[in-house]
């Protein structure tokens, strides 16, 4: 007697596991592969941008138009109030003009 002797309902379940197995993996390479652009893309996007909630004085001094009163002002803010929740939240800063704000909002991120 052979192995591969199965009933016709034997033999259905085989193909539906070898199906399901097929249809899983083929699942799990599409979602590796589009999560990796995606990721990708955000970091292309990210690449280069401050971090409201984790820059030390000297590298919110880097961006151009934060001097070393503003960043002091930024290391306070987040200290006291909380976490930079958006980018936007610089505006609540003395010293940051609708001006500079627009100047450079571009060049952070808040994670």
């Amino acid at each position: 007697m052979s192995i591969f002797n199965f009933t016709r309902e034997e033999k259905q379940v085989v193909l539906f596991l070898i199906i399901v197995a097929v249809a899983g993996i083929a699942a799990n390479c599409l979602v590796k592969k589009y999560s990796g652009v995606k990721t990708i893309a955000q970091l292309c996007q990210d690449f280069g941008k401050v971090d409201l909630n984790t820059a030390s004085k000297e590298l919110l001094q880097s961006v151009p138009g934060i001097g070393e009163k503003l960043a002091c002002r930024i290391i306070e803010y987040r200290q006291r109030q909380a976490p930079f929740k958006e980018v936007a939240d610089l505006k609540q800063i003395k010293g940051v003009t609708d001006y500079r704000y627009r100047k450079f909002k571009d060049s952070f991120l808040v994670k």
